[in-house]
């Protein structure tokens, strides 16, 4: 089993976005938009594997501006 999310920066920030059904579910659980470190650390524990999704330059410059 595995979920997949993204990370973003926010005013500097990093924020780990989930991505795939099963990561959005965690969030809701959660009552978040976000998964924090701890919480995907518990989600491994749960004997899912977190998938990190790879953003494309182009689409981090557009973002940027």
């Amino acid at each position: 089993m595995k979920i997949v999310i993204e990370i973003k920066s926010v005013y500097g920030v990093e924020k780990f976005y989930p991505i795939c059904d099963k990561a959005k579910l965690f969030a809701h659980i959660a009552d978040t938009k976000t998964l924090t470190p701890e919480v995907l650390m518990d989600i491994t524990k749960l004997g899912y594997q977190v998938t990190l999704v790879q953003q494309d330059m182009l689409s981090f410059l557009k973002e940027t501006k």
